[in-house]
């Protein structure tokens, strides 16, 4: 059962399970739209009263909306089932996870599932459990070579407006584009500037066998770059939060402008030992977000327990997938895509 699959990602996650696999997929959404080859449609407006009693008992629910409350998670683990969460955003995850292990259930709640957090999330907490680092640096690269769904431009616009706290002993508060750094998307290549943004941290904060959470920083780089550093001055000029609310409008605008750079997804992680040096780094190139976050999911959906074993309450996408499962799964699964990786500073026969 997809929520909010009617949209970019949704479309190629139909896709995918269409092709690979023989399960019966539910949309719901509330246009109701959605037929074809094993594709049904449920139109009902998720966050609406009573929504979650219309709801079918059993299914595997794919959330990827965060128009869908809370109380529709709890309802499905608290009833047994599997509920995968691709949200990025850390207060939402938050109260997800609040409000599951406060009722409980024999179900599963899965966070950070999708290209970033997921396989971001993977790359780093397997670096952070080898190198035992007090601090890792996530940087993501978004090319901007198509439009991407309104959902998501929305939300990358609305987090640049949004505070959030960094993990870490500090817990302190920073702005969007307050922290600011570089990362080499390419091997070889020249780095990149990036801007610090908030992002969920769970599997990666608490993975450390020992020592108090590790301090996680994500940051995004746009392609081409001249866009990234637009973005930063106008949040040094204080924009973000204007841009937040008029996030629908710039949208707009922003869907009718000429596309630009590569329509790929690159992800660079660094681990650091306590005097700031890089222990390690591990590095992804592949292709459209989109493609690679609907490959993710359906990765993730193979790797849940059997439905008579399940991992109760509330679970990440580390345990239930490896980094080498991950990249397997995706060169599988997308077999016309290119998918780079390389790693420094880490154990031989890694990924």
């Amino acid at each position: 059962m997809l929520i909010g699959g009617t949209g970019d990602v949704g479309g190629r996650l139909v896709r995918l399970l269409v092709d690979q696999t023989a399960a019966r997929i539910l949309l719901v959404s509330r246009s109701g739209v959605g037929s074809g080859d094993r594709v049904e449609a449920l139109r009902l407006d998720i966050a609406g009263r009573g929504a979650a009693r219309k709801l079918p008992l059993g299914a595997t629910v794919i959330n990827l909306t965060e128009a869908t409350p809370p109380s529709i998670a709890v309802e499905v683990v608290r009833s047994g089932g599997s509920f995968l969460e691709t949200s990025a955003s850390p207060d939402y995850l938050q109260a997800l996870r609040r409000d599951v292990v406060e009722v409980g259930g024999p179900g599963t709640l899965v966070l950070c599932v999708g290209a970033a957090p997921g396989l971001s999330t993977l790359m780093a907490a397997e670096l952070v459990r080898e190198k035992e680092a007090v601090a890792v640096d996530i940087g993501l690269e978004l090319g901007m070579g198509r439009h991407y769904g309104t959902a998501a431009t929305e939300w990358s616009i609305c987090a640049f407006g949004r505070p959030y706290r960094l993990s870490g002993p500090e817990n302190t508060t920073v702005r969007p584009g307050d922290l600011r750094r570089s990362f080499a998307f390419e091997r070889g290549g020249r780095t990149r500037p990036a801007l610090g943004i908030g992002f969920p941290v769970d599997g990666v904060a608490d993975c450390s066998a020992s020592g108090p959470p590790v301090l996680v920083r994500t940051f995004v780089a746009i392609d081409p770059p001249f866009v990234t550093r637009a973005v930063g001055l106008l949040l040094r000029l204080g924009l973000g939060p204007v841009l937040s609310r008029r996030k629908r409008s710039v949208t707009r605008v922003l869907r009718r402008l000429p596309e630009l750079g590569q329509a790929r997804t690159r992800i660079a992680v660094e681990v650091q030992e306590a005097d700031g040096s890089v222990a390690a780094s591990r590095h992804v190139a592949a292709g459209d977000q989109a493609e690679v976050t609907a490959a993710m999911i359906l990765s993730t959906i193979r790797a849940l327990p059997p439905a008579d074993s399940p991992i109760p309450g509330v679970s990440t996408i580390i345990d239930h997938l490896t980094f080498a499962m991950a990249l397997d799964d995706l060169r599988r699964l997308l077999p016309s895509m290119a998918v780079e990786t390389w790693s420094t500073g880490v154990k031989r026969g890694r990924p």
